[in-house]
């Protein structure tokens, strides 16, 4: 450890005895002040009748450096490490200085070890507080009984250590709390910001389901009322297609807010959404188990996608440990009136963003082309609380 760190003060004022717990400046610095007028009343009303230059002198220097330290409460710059352990070195050494003539003086020695002992850490506190008992015996020696007080000198120095090291620990550990709260709350605030973040990409997805749903299947029906026209289709036919049209929007905005009222936390039954869908799109529904209400959505518009006009199987199974849904379907060739090509939809993510759910669920997803040239996608659920609702066995698994 460098010099310089060591007599870096651990508080920005440390104050002088029971004034560096006021928080405030000025209250701290009037209190300050208080306890300097005290020390030079008892001092000067117990110097001798002719204490001669050195007693007062001293006392003059303590009360300096005391004033010096009541400026600094107030003065940024004064905190730095070294202005501090000077002015305390020089306020332990006047007040031994001091006491070779009046023991009083030996208040300013322990107020400056004292101050030492809550600015730095020990050993710089220690080297600061030998200041008194040197200049005693420098003092002493030539004009005293020596030892005489020493021995009272290095005590007060030592209490001052003592109780500076005593407010040191309770400073640190308030600080340390103070941190530790500190920390919380950032974390606390970055765990809110993640589950904002979370939350909007739900939104995201499930906007993005319903809208590709619905989207899809209308530029399907769209292609299929163009290939129509085109070719001079009956106007029965025509009329068909357009009333199905009509009714992939009425249905797209149902999903929109069957997509709200999941976003609230609203149960929706998983099994109607499927019978709903696959009236739909004609295709052929099986559900196998007891039925158990999930909070979970789903779409055929993928199956579509790759293959309009032909017969979708769509498989769920409620099981003891997950739910397991299966679409699939057939690539017959293609009927006179069905369009041969599709114009592009969507943005490619819908099989992707199924995958994410489902794996974000703890779960299973396989989706490619069949060997018969048609389409599967699988996915297992398994269940888990959160996405498990009312079991018809009461169990919470």
């Amino acid at each position: 450890m460098s010099i310089t760190s060591r007599f870096s003060p651990a508080a920005d004022h440390p104050g002088i005895g029971l004034s560096g717990m006021i928080p405030d400046p000025r209250a701290r610095a009037a209190a300050m002040l208080v306890g300097l007028g005290v020390s030079i009343w008892i001092n000067v009303a117990t110097l001798p009748a002719d204490p001669g230059v050195v007693a007062p002198v001293a006392l003059a220097v303590a009360a300096l450096a005391w004033l010096v330290l009541i400026a600094g409460t107030l003065l940024t710059a004064f905190t730095q490490g070294a202005h501090v352990a000077a002015v305390a070195a020089v306020m332990c050494a006047a007040g031994a200085v001091l006491a070779v003539t009046d023991t009083n003086g030996l208040i300013f020695t322990g107020v400056a070890a004292s101050l030492a002992a809550v600015a730095f850490d020990p050993h710089a506190a220690l080297v600061l507080s030998t200041a008194g008992p040197v200049a005693y015996c420098l003092a002493a020696i030539p004009h005293g009984p020596f030892p005489g007080r020493l021995l009272s000198t290095a005590a007060v120095a030592l209490a001052g250590l003592v109780a500076g090291a005593s407010r040191r620990e309770i400073d640190q550990r308030a600080r340390h709390s103070t941190l530790v709260a500190t920390e919380r709350r950032r974390t606390e605030l970055a765990r809110a910001e993640a589950e904002l973040a979370g939350e909007r990409n739900r939104l995201g997805r499930e906007l993005h389901d319903v809208l590709a749903h619905t989207l899809g299947a209308l530029s399907i029906q769209l292609t299929a009322i163009d290939t129509l026209a085109r070719t001079d289709a009956p106007r029965e036919k025509l009329i068909t297609q357009i009333e199905l049209g009509h009714e992939l929007v009425s249905t797209g905005l149902d999903e929109a807010r069957q997509a709200v009222r999941a976003l609230r936390g609203e149960a929706t039954s998983l099994a109607a959404q499927l019978e709903r869908l696959c009236e739909l799109h004609q295709a052929e529904l099986e559900l196998d188990g007891s039925r158990q209400e999930l909070d979970a959505d789903t779409t055929l518009t993928n199956a579509a996608k790759h293959a309009p006009g032909t017969q979708v199987n769509v498989r769920v199974g409620f099981g003891l440990q997950d739910v397991t849904v299966q679409v699939g379907n057939t690539r017959p060739a293609p009927a006179p009136d069905t369009p041969a090509a599709l114009r592009p939809s969507g943005g490619g993510f819908g099989l992707q963003g199924m995958r994410e759910r489902v794996e974000q669920a703890g779960g299973d997803f396989q989706a490619g082309p069949a060997s018969d040239g048609g389409w599967r996608v699988a996915a297992r659920i398994p269940y888990r609380r959160g996405n498990l609702g009312n079991r018809s066995d009461g169990s919470d698994r």
